[in-house]
Protein backbone atom coordinates (compact mmCIF):
# COMPACT_ATOMS: atom_id res chain seq x y z
CA UNK A 1 0.00 0.00 0.00
CA UNK A 2 1.44 3.39 -1.01
CA UNK A 3 1.79 6.40 1.21
CA UNK A 4 -0.40 9.48 1.13
CA UNK A 5 0.99 12.11 -1.28
CA UNK A 6 3.01 14.81 0.44
CA UNK A 7 3.45 18.53 -0.16
CA UNK A 8 7.15 19.19 -0.63
CA UNK A 9 8.86 22.53 -1.17
CA UNK A 10 12.09 22.29 -3.16
CA UNK A 11 14.38 25.22 -2.41
CA UNK A 12 17.23 25.05 -4.92
CA UNK A 13 19.23 27.71 -6.72
CA UNK A 14 20.13 25.66 -9.81
CA UNK A 15 17.26 25.28 -12.33
CA UNK A 16 18.53 21.93 -13.64
CA UNK A 17 18.67 20.52 -10.10
CA UNK A 18 15.19 21.93 -9.41
CA UNK A 19 13.81 20.11 -12.45
CA UNK A 20 15.51 16.81 -11.61
CA UNK A 21 14.25 16.84 -8.02
CA UNK A 22 10.78 17.96 -9.16
CA UNK A 23 10.46 15.08 -11.65
CA UNK A 24 11.81 12.54 -9.17
CA UNK A 25 9.40 13.53 -6.40
CA UNK A 26 6.36 13.84 -8.68
CA UNK A 27 6.92 10.23 -9.77
CA UNK A 28 5.85 9.27 -6.24
CA UNK A 29 2.67 11.31 -6.62
CA UNK A 30 3.79 14.13 -4.37
CA UNK A 31 2.84 17.78 -4.80
CA UNK A 32 6.06 19.68 -5.46
CA UNK A 33 6.48 23.43 -5.20
CA UNK A 34 9.72 24.97 -6.48
CA UNK A 35 11.50 28.09 -5.30
CA UNK A 36 14.99 29.56 -5.41
CA UNK A 37 14.20 32.14 -2.74
CA UNK A 38 14.04 31.27 0.99
CA UNK A 39 11.60 34.13 1.74
CA UNK A 40 9.25 32.88 -1.00
CA UNK A 41 9.56 29.32 0.35
CA UNK A 42 8.64 30.60 3.81
CA UNK A 43 5.60 32.41 2.38
CA UNK A 44 4.51 29.12 0.76
CA UNK A 45 4.99 27.30 4.05
CA UNK A 46 2.89 29.90 5.87
CA UNK A 47 0.02 29.48 3.36
CA UNK A 48 0.11 25.70 2.97
CA UNK A 49 0.80 22.70 5.15
CA UNK A 50 4.28 21.61 4.07
CA UNK A 51 5.37 18.05 4.82
CA UNK A 52 9.00 18.44 3.80
CA UNK A 53 11.51 21.05 2.65
CA UNK A 54 14.26 19.86 0.28
CA UNK A 55 16.79 22.68 0.46
CA UNK A 56 20.22 23.45 -0.93
CA UNK A 57 22.35 23.91 2.19
CA UNK A 58 24.49 26.56 0.45
CA UNK A 59 21.43 28.65 -0.35
CA UNK A 60 20.29 28.47 3.28
CA UNK A 61 23.77 29.34 4.56
CA UNK A 62 23.63 32.57 2.51
CA UNK A 63 20.16 33.48 3.77
CA UNK A 64 18.88 35.52 6.68
CA UNK A 65 19.26 33.28 9.77
CA UNK A 66 15.77 34.27 10.98
CA UNK A 67 14.21 33.08 7.72
CA UNK A 68 16.15 29.82 7.96
CA UNK A 69 14.97 29.25 11.56
CA UNK A 70 11.38 29.90 10.48
CA UNK A 71 11.69 27.41 7.62
CA UNK A 72 13.14 24.81 9.98
CA UNK A 73 10.22 25.34 12.35
CA UNK A 74 7.50 24.74 9.74
CA UNK A 75 8.85 21.61 8.06
CA UNK A 76 11.44 18.91 8.40
CA UNK A 77 14.46 19.78 6.23
CA UNK A 78 16.31 17.50 3.86
CA UNK A 79 19.56 19.33 3.08
CA UNK A 80 21.08 18.76 -0.36
CA UNK A 81 24.49 19.65 -1.80
CA UNK A 82 26.15 19.13 1.55
CA UNK A 83 29.92 19.31 1.37
CA UNK A 84 32.57 19.07 4.04
CA UNK A 85 32.51 22.29 6.02
CA UNK A 86 28.80 23.03 5.49
CA UNK A 87 28.06 24.92 8.68
CA UNK A 88 24.29 24.80 8.67
CA UNK A 89 23.90 21.06 8.20
CA UNK A 90 26.25 20.40 11.10
CA UNK A 91 24.41 22.74 13.45
CA UNK A 92 20.75 22.07 12.73
CA UNK A 93 18.53 19.02 12.78
CA UNK A 94 17.50 17.44 9.53
CA UNK A 95 18.79 14.90 7.08
CA UNK A 96 21.77 15.62 4.85
CA UNK A 97 22.50 14.38 1.34
CA UNK A 98 26.05 14.83 0.22
CA UNK A 99 27.04 16.21 -3.16
CA UNK A 100 26.84 14.93 -5.86
CA UNK A 101 23.15 14.13 -5.44
CA UNK A 102 22.00 10.59 -6.16
CA UNK A 103 18.34 10.38 -7.17
CA UNK A 104 18.00 6.98 -5.49
CA UNK A 105 19.38 8.42 -2.24
CA UNK A 106 16.96 11.34 -2.63
CA UNK A 107 13.97 8.98 -3.03
CA UNK A 108 15.04 6.95 0.01
CA UNK A 109 15.70 10.03 2.17
CA UNK A 110 12.37 11.62 1.23
CA UNK A 111 10.47 8.40 2.00
CA UNK A 112 12.24 8.06 5.37
CA UNK A 113 11.70 11.71 6.29
CA UNK A 114 8.01 11.54 5.42
CA UNK A 115 7.59 8.29 7.33
CA UNK A 116 9.43 9.53 10.43
CA UNK A 117 8.56 13.26 10.56
CA UNK A 118 5.12 13.71 9.09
Amino acid sequence: MGRTPATIVVLQENAAVQELIDQTLRESGDRVLISNNPVEALELANRLRIDLLVADVGLLEQSDPHVVKELQSVAYVLYTNVRDGSRLAQLESGTTLRSPLSLEELREAVAAALRDHR
